[in-house]
């Protein structure tokens, strides 16, 4: 039924003119000696303008080709079907090394950065990732440049150079990315998932690699690690391995000229396409329990059963039904039995592909305190469940409500960016038919029991693992991981709690969900004002509410968007309000969550946060029912009443979180304070910590209550929405508290938002603080540069555009100081700046001291810089600011963004654009000796130094003028700075550190 609605919102003119431009028949060339088949025959949603042709090369390399006259940047992406579990047992990393390397130059390109600089000037970007059984490499470029792009991405996988001075460079930068994941416990139980796999099997394998791995162990043994890139190069990246993706605004026919010319000459190698049979877990992995300490005091529990690979099933996918059960969250789930008996708050799950061949479906579930003593309660519940979806039988309504969802999904879905579209698609093409590959994953075409039925045979005390993470097995433990020195032991399941779980009962709490209400049927498009403006406009505006209301002119999809941001500045005064504000929100979106679970599954979200200054709330999606969604959120916000047992719950898991964010990543807790030191209000997080223990229910609802009663409302409707239909979301929104006992309007000075703390002229600031959990330290550099403009928006984000490259390969690839490099143009209260974050195992001083280094050769490269060069970054940089949102959704999130800012400047593309055309080079080089270098009469810096006490490299060579500009000349010279209190600035002049330089030598020595 929602089906065929679907396609009645569409007129029949309509229908025909999106056929005859995009499904006419395009004149092909003649077959190319070097192609062995044509695909016209792709499937694609109704409202999907772009044009595509598959092609299978004679060299045996697939390649889906998009042809999109409307884009305004071109993509590609290439996967290759290899990844870490082909690797040799004794190199571990090698393949994520290999894809490391192809960046760092071919043969017809040699120099290192030679691809990624050329990307920067023409707009692009890039990435690549290795996956167990494939690596996918994408990027991204201004359309004129799609050719260029291309010839270069093509001789990655035809002549990489592999040479001995990157490579042994780049085994650092892989060497930093797994420091950085050292401490995470989501890389830490991934690992553990394939120690625990059969030794014999390749998934019992270590990914990312380390210098021991790549370098200290290899060389030991007199292998070079540079003859096994290459050897593993040319054995596996073979041209029928290759799945290719190139979207431009070319047709078809252009396109196909460019992959055969560039791609059709790869070798095909006589290697077979990797495919892991033989399971990963044999009888002695299963049926067994694994406790795990992590470093954050998190606690979890997760159920993995091991099961075919069911990916030949894609046209009826089986998986998709059961992971909806069992992940639901309504009324008779089985995360609604474990809030009720406080157990748990979360739970999730869902099938797993490991690689080809591989595949579990884990269930994961979040633990109270009284959670984790319950875990084998927990197991039996889920048998119950499986229990009675065996006695049920597959129910073929629930199947067809999941398929009329998924189509409405595929059928309406945006567009999305190029890059993004490019890598999903050739990672995917590995596996699905390239008729297929773009409905793969939405649309259910087969209803097949007799597989629903089979995959729940596997669901099996015998045929599943169990792992319990929580800090209460410390000292339990027989085992420490050898990559990331995770504690852990594995013991079998006792037989008679197997046999317990085996048990063919029911718990009678738990049930298939009732039909869902929120599955929208009505498709039917709003007209189009002529006069409708280009930007959205005040429709209302009254003491408690102000909205911004838009009909989508452009998209032309049955969705919408609606957001409402509640101010009130009581809520950062003090962070005990902040607290009672975070606990509000989460009590109530657990609470909520069984109502709008539907809502979700069928493509209307809610969500609803905190933020600065109260709540966010947002409603986007299918438009049919949202005003229903809306009224009954309100009805429940004002009515909403605390549950004692829940609050204990998430009270005490809201402190865990808060202790938790200590373990965060240094430029997480760099970027973090940066802000907490810039800001008039911040608050700190021990600040907060330390006021969430005083915090009670009656705190809540008296707060709540009050801040309901005196607080202002800014709101954005857009989309597939009428004014009279706008008019009808205000009164939902407004009347019921304008109706509440005692409102008071807030007055004009209590509108004002906090503001950003001004940094003098020639002034450094620094601000330090320390890491216990992390071996890398971060350094955190903070220009500011002014209140914002047009003018000076371009010239930063035009700096930015010139050095972001030169600054990631000076400080990355060939200083080698850490992972995590960038620069970037930043925006806070109004105020522009330009920051540079380096997440490094070298000290921090030492790290500024290198950052200023680089600084210091901006002059000569601004100098140096010929003027058609420089129009190169200006033109990559219009490319960036003209890009124009791929969906109504993307669109809505840029009206947001200036209505949540106060800016209100919807045509700032355009305007920029026009800002961006007046800069010369001389400007930039104004900005840079005035704000930027080292002498800058303007500059104002403030640098944050989060130091790991993990490592001690305190005899690290420093030069004693690195930190001139702190007028520090010892080692390394540790001091704190407090915290602003309100109002104040923290400020440090050169000439006072000059006399603390003094004592603190003498004390020194």
């Amino acid at each position: 039924m929602y089906t065929a609605a679907i396609y009645l919102y569409l007129s029949n003119a309509m229908a025909y003119k999106i056929y005859s431009r995009f499904f006419s028949p395009l004149k092909s060339l003649a077959m190319s000696e070097k192609v062995e088949r044509r695909v016209d025959n792709i499937e694609k949603s109704i409202g999907d303008s772009r044009i595509y042709r598959g092609l299978v090369m004679k060299n045996g390399l697939t390649a889906l080709l998009i042809s999109d006259p409307d884009t305004d940047n071109s993509a590609a992406s290439l996967s290759v079907a290899v990844g870490s579990l082909s690797e040799p047992k004794d190199l571990p990393g090698l393949a994520h090394l290999c894809e490391h390397m192809l960046f760092l130059g071919t043969k017809k390109y040699p120099v290192e950065n030679e691809f990624t600089q050329f990307l920067t000037q023409n707009g692009g970007s890039y990435n690549a990732y290795t996956e167990n059984d494939h690596t996918n490499y994408y990027f991204s470029t201004k359309t004129e440049s799609l050719k260029s792009s291309l010839d270069r991405f093509a001789q990655f996988f035809l002549e990489p150079l592999f040479t001995t001075s990157a490579t042994e460079r780049e085994i650092g930068a892989v060497n930093s990315e797994h420091e950085n994941n050292i401490a995470d416990d989501f890389w830490r139980l991934d690992q553990l998932e394939k120690n625990g796999a059969d030794p014999n099997h390749s998934y019992n394998q270590f990914g990312t690699g380390t210098k021991e791995t790549l370098w200290d162990i290899p060389n030991s043994k007199n292998i070079s690690v540079r003859d096994q890139l290459l050897e593993f190069h040319s054995e596996w990246y073979s041209s029928h391995l290759m799945y290719l993706t190139i979207l431009g605004k070319e047709d078809l026919n252009a396109l196909e000229e460019l992959a055969v010319s560039l791609f059709g000459d790869i070798e095909k190698k006589n290697v077979e396409r990797p495919y892991w049979s033989d399971p990963i877990y044999k009888e002695e992995q299963l049926a067994t329990k694994t406790v795990v300490v992590p470093v954050k005091d998190i606690r979890m529990m997760s159920v993995k059963f091991l099961i075919p690979d069911l990916r030949k099933y894609y046209r009826s996918m089986p998986c998709v039904y059961l992971n909806c059960l069992f992940g639901h969250e309504g009324p008779t789930s089985i995360l609604t039995v474990l809030k009720k008996r406080g157990w748990s708050s979360q739970l999730s799950a869902g099938n797993k592909f490991g690689a080809r061949g591989i595949e579990l479906f884990n269930i994961n579930v979040d633990l109270t305190e009284k959670g984790v003593d319950h875990v084998d309660d927990i197991v039996k519940l889920i048998f119950q469940y499986v229990n009675m979806l065996r006695r049920e039988g597959p129910q073929e309504w629930f199947h067809d409500e999941i398929s009329n969802i998924n189509a409405m999904r595929f059928q309406f879905k945006d567009k999305g960016s190029p890059l993004n579209y490019v890598y999903q698609l050739s990672s995917q093409m590995i596996t699905y038919k390239l008729e297929d590959v773009l409905t793969f994953g939405y649309l259910i075409r087969e209803w097949k029991p007799d597989l629903i039925q089979e995959l729940l045979s596997y669901f099996r005390p015998d045929n599943m693992r169990v792992t319990v993470v929580s800090k209460v097995f410390q000292n339990q433990t027989d085992t420490v991981d050898k990559y990331y020195g995770t504690p852990y032991s594995t013991k079998k399941i006792p037989t008679e709690t197997l046999n317990e779980w085996e048990k063919d009962d029911l718990c009678e709490d738990l049930k298939m969900p009732l039909k869902n209400e929120f599955v929208a049927t009505d498709f039917n498009l709003v007209p189009i004002d002529n006069n409708e403006p280009s930007h959205p406009y005040i429709i209302h505006e009254s003491l408690l509410l102000r909205c911004w209301f838009k009909t989508d002119t452009e998209f032309r999809f049955p969705k919408a968007f609606v957001s409402v941001d509640f101010f009130s500045n009581i809520v950062m005064t003090d962070p005990f309000h902040c607290n009672i504000m975070m606990l509000f929100v989460r009590l109530f979106n657990e609470d909520f969550s069984e109502y709008t679970w539907d809502a979700t599954m069928a493509n209307l979200n809610l969500v609803i946060q905190q933020s600065d200054y109260g709540l966010e709330m947002q409603l986007s999606g299918f438009n049919h029912k949202l005003h229903t969604l809306l009224k009954k959120t309100i009805d429940k916000l004002l009515t909403f009443k605390i549950n004692p047992l829940r609050f204990e719950i998430l009270k005490e898991e809201t402190i865990r979180g808060l202790k938790n964010i200590d373990m965060e990543q240094p430029y997480q807790c760099a970027m973090r304070y940066n802000t907490i030191v810039i800001l008039e209000d911040a608050w700190t997080n021990d600040e907060l910590l330390a006021a969430m223990y005083d915090v009670k229910i009656e705190n809540i609802e008296e707060f709540i209550k009050k801040f309901f009663s005196h607080m202002f409302m800014e709101s954005l409707v857009y989309g597939n929405i009428d004014k009279s239909k706008a008019l009808e979301i205000i009164q939902i929104l407004e009347t019921p508290f304008l109706g509440l006992d005692g409102f008071r309007e807030l007055l004009p000075r209590q509108m004002v938002r906090p503001r950003a703390v001004r940094l003098e002229d020639r002034e450094s600031a620094l601000y330090e603080t320390t890491s216990d959990h992390h071996s890398s330290s971060c350094v955190f550099i903070h220009f500011q540069c002014g209140v914002q403009s047009s003018l000076k928006n371009m010239i930063i984000s035009l700096f930015n555009e010139i050095i972001t490259e030169s600054c990631f390969n000076t400080l990355r690839t060939q200083e080698q100081l850490g992972y995590i490099v960038l620069s970037s143009p930043s925006q806070s209260h109004g105020i522009r700046n330009l920051d540079i974050i380096v997440q490094s195992d070298r000290t921090p001083v030492y790290v500024d001291s290198r950052i200023e280094n680089y600084i210091n050769t901006i002059e000569q490269l601004l100098m140096q810089m010929p003027e058609e060069e420089f129009n190169k970054y200006k033109d990559a940089l219009f490319v960036k600011l003209l890009y124009k949102p791929k969906g109504l959704m993307e669109q809505a999130a840029v009206y947001q963004i200036e209505i949540f800012t106060q800016d209100y400047n919807f045509n700032r593309a355009q305007i920029e654009a026009e800002a961006l055309k007046l800069i010369t080079k001389d400007d930039i080089i104004k900005f840079y000796n005035d704000q930027i270098s080292q002498s800058g009469p303007e500059r104002h810096k403030l640098a944050v130094y989060v130091r790991s006490t993990l490592k001690n490299t305190s005899t690290e060579y420093m030069n004693n003028s690195s930190m001139a500009n702190y007028g520090v000349s010892s080692n390394e010279v540790k001091f704190f700075v407090g915290l602003l209190e309100k109002f104040e600035k923290l400020s440090f002049s050169t000439s006072t550190l000059e006399v603390w330089e003094n004592s603190l030598t003498a004390f020194l020595n």
